[in-house]
């Protein structure tokens, strides 16, 4: 038997870091399930004083389970220990982490309200591994209330086909232009086009703003080895109008905690509003049309301002299997006094 040690990263978010070990566990606890073999005594160990999550094998992990382990948003090192000798030394393992863009785009832009970037990778993750695709699929990711496009640009990185939609016009003026510079700066081949995609009834017109870009000229004169990001200045309420069916793999957001990340119901008209419940009450029928049979939703939200019970009983209403069973519902923590952030992970089946 073999025993796997992972060795979390330290970050750059002591809060986050302290209330992470739960969240590490059970985003382990999920990647595992992918493992070809079974694995056993998923727990916390402390060694000399530093903490470790670890687990056991019967054999070396494979090349994929190796990939699978490389992609924790946790992990910083990793290690191997024999548990059937005398011989108790920690043997370093080589992580296989695979970056189709640089992974400091995450942490380049600072703002008031982002999202911890770590916490976004283990929402993509949990939604990857929960879903009925992989790494060999061509992952098409939305996020529906994309800010300023942390959860884009984390996307990007693993080479999935990202689109984001933000009602502040702003904000994707301020992100297309952060990525614009981005490319350049790292040199890849790229466009940039902007075309309106729907026009209401009102006159009013919907943009989207899109990326194809590839490492070098080469893979951008194949079309099939273009990646795409896209910013669409428009509302979550209008997923559908925006999309085909059945487009995405993966729906992953981080909801409004406030005001300033309000998003514009049909209630309220064009007023911004504070109500998680209210924005899915009218956004999760279009999110479950756009959704791949087999995809997951992902979605973080506050609980302080509406109960889980409550979040869970809309999603099943509204069509979704909802994952609520260990580990799934191992995700709460405490962001600051008035944010309390849980994730949901849903299923179209």
């Amino acid at each position: 038997m073999l025993r796997y040690l992972l060795l979390r990263n330290p970050g750059h978010n002591r809060v986050y870091y302290l209330e992470s070990e739960k969240l590490a566990q059970a985003e382990l606890t999920l990647i595992t399930k992918r493992f070809e073999q079974s694995c056993g005594d998923i727990e916390s160990m402390d060694i000399a004083g530093i903490n470790y999550l670890t687990f056991t094998v019967g054999q070396k992990l494979s090349e994929t389970e190796l990939r699978w382990i490389s992609t924790l948003s946790f992990i910083f090192a990793l290690y191997h220990q024999s548990t059937d000798t005398a011989d108790s030394a920690f043997h370093p393992v080589e992580l296989t982490p695979h970056s189709y863009v640089d992974p400091k785009i995450s942490m380049l832009l600072k703002y008031s309200g982002k999202t911890n970037e770590i916490f976004t990778r283990m929402m993509i993750n949990v939604g990857l591994v929960s879903s009925d695709f992989g790494f060999d699929d061509a992952i098409q990711l939305l996020d529906p209330v994309s800010g300023k496009g942390t959860t884009l640009f984390e996307g990007a990185i693993r080479g999935f086909d990202v689109t984001g939609i933000e009602s502040e016009r702003k904000m994707v003026h301020e992100t297309t232009i952060f990525f614009k510079k981005f490319l350049e700066q790292e040199k890849y081949k790229h466009t940039l086009s902007k075309h309106a995609m729907y026009s209401s009834s009102t006159g009013s017109e919907t943009h989207i703003q899109l990326f194809e870009y590839a490492r070098d000229k080469q893979d951008f004169k194949v079309e099939t080895s273009r990646k795409h990001l896209a910013l669409i200045a428009g509302n979550a309420m209008h997923a559908r109008r925006y999309f085909k069916a059945e487009k995405f793999h993966l729906i992953v957001g981080d909801l409004p905690y406030g005001i300033a990340h309000g998003n514009k119901s049909k209630k309220k008209h064009n007023t911004p509003t504070r109500s998680p419940a209210e924005l899915l009450e009218t956004c999760l029928p279009d999110f479950h049309k756009i959704l791949k049979t087999g995809g997951s939703l992902v979605l973080a939200w506050n609980k302080f301002v509406w109960p889980r019970e409550e979040f869970v009983q809309l999603l099943i209403a509204k069509g979704f299997q909802v994952l609520d069973s260990d580990p799934y519902d191992q995700f709460t923590h405490r962001v600051d006094q008035s944010i309390k952030r849980d994730i949901v992970v849903a299923r179209k089946v």
